[in-house]
């Protein structure tokens, strides 16, 4: 089917929660073989062509799963707090073993594209529904991290959390997860709120600003449209965005405003 095959590159397209259901459901799809257990890299054996996760050291992952669900088990038995906790243990865990293997940029760069394919309400609910069977769920997922070239330890990782019915944690695992790689790897987060989009060479003059300013290693931006701006940008970093520079017309033009009102109180006065 092409609208599968263009899966990833549509990504971001309304219309692709509505092609991957479709792949899903059809009697052809071939649900994804059981993950192969071991400490060393070994093949698959046993697999179709199109399932196998050849030479993958899974068990790395699988052993990790008491530490995943620590925290989930908390003496208030608190379900939101215990949600938390373990999508902060699956987080870590993926991070951890990315980190150990020398992946963790290409981790990353994984549950990037990730995040986007899970703003399509369509596909999560398809992924996190108890009654489509998990290997229904898990063809998808291999059908889309093929298209998407993720990294084996993603998508077995993404496997496990079908396989414990956890894929309901996936938005704060994710989450928590770019939490973890932004510590890290040092990296100091910013959002560039501008009028129109700026252009990357000016993007990064800003990232070497922020980088001198926060004494980050690595500065990752993203740029924001906000019209009302009129001209100029706003620059959020630190933790939370707790740090600004308004260098907006606007900005400008709420300053001036504020020393209007401020003045006309004192002429009152």
């Amino acid at each position: 089917m092409e609208a599968i095959h263009q899966v990833a590159s549509a990504a971001r397209a309304s219309s692709i929660g509505a092609a991957m259901v479709e792949r899903a459901a059809s009697s052809n799809a071939q649900p994804v073989a059981r993950a192969c257990l071991g400490r060393k890299s070994i093949s698959c054996q046993g697999l179709s062509t199109s399932a196998s996760l050849s030479s993958f050291t899974f068990n790395a992952l699988a052993s990790k799963v008491p530490q995943m669900e620590a925290g989930s088990k908390g003496s208030r038995g608190m379900v939101s707090m215990a949600a938390d906790n373990a999508a902060t243990g699956y987080a870590g865990a993926l991070a951890e073993i990315a980190q150990e293997s020398n992946i963790l940029d290409a981790v990353y760069r994984d549950v990037e594209i990730l995040a986007d394919l899970l703003k399509n309400q369509e596909v999560f609910d398809f992924l996190t529904s108890p009654v489509v069977v998990l290997e229904k769920k898990k063809s998808i997922l291999k059908t889309f991290a093929d298209d998407a070239k993720f990294h084996e330890y993603t998508l077995s990782f993404l496997n496990i959390l079908v396989d414990k019915k956890r894929f309901n944690l996936i938005k704060d695992i994710v989450k928590e997860f770019f939490t973890i790689y932004y510590d890290l790897t040092e990296t100091q987060i910013a959002t560039v709120i501008s009028a129109v989009k700026i252009e990357k060479a000016q993007l990064a003059l800003i990232a070497k600003k922020i980088q001198s300013l926060s004494n980050a290693k690595n500065v990752r931006i993203k740029n924001e449209i906000d019209p009302t701006l009129i001209a100029g940008f706003k620059v959020k970093f630190g933790k939370d965005g707790s740090r600004s520079v308004d260098l907006s017309v606007k900005g400008q033009l709420d300053k001036i405003s504020a020393q209007f009102e401020a003045a006309e109180k004192v002429g009152a006065a």
